[in-house]
């Protein structure tokens, strides 16, 4: 079960980005995250983007599933989106 993590460049981010992330990876435990590498193989990449226009480039990425985190609040939807996504996976 991994999940790679990428930040938008927080050109308009309106809430602390790095926070909600890491709300997210401790609602999903058995999941392995990592910074997201280009060319890297994710079960799901999680795109924390800092407003709701979600212009991150994540066409270097290549995962199952694309979860966004676009506003506060957003860490246990996408946790959960998470789990589900890489249940049965090792």
């Amino acid at each position: 079960m991994r999940a790679g993590v990428k930040y938008c460049g927080g050109c308009r981010a309106s809430y602390d980005r790095k926070a909600e992330a890491e709300l997210a990876e401790k609602a999903a435990p058995g999941v392995s995250f990592s910074g997201a590498v280009e060319g890297g193989r994710y079960d799901a990449l999680l795109a924390v983007c800092g407003c709701g226009s979600r212009c991150a480039d994540l066409s270097p990425y290549d995962a199952d599933r694309i979860i966004y985190i676009s506003e506060p609040g957003g860490a246990a939807e996408a946790a959960e989106a998470i789990t589900a996504t890489t249940e049965g996976k090792e």
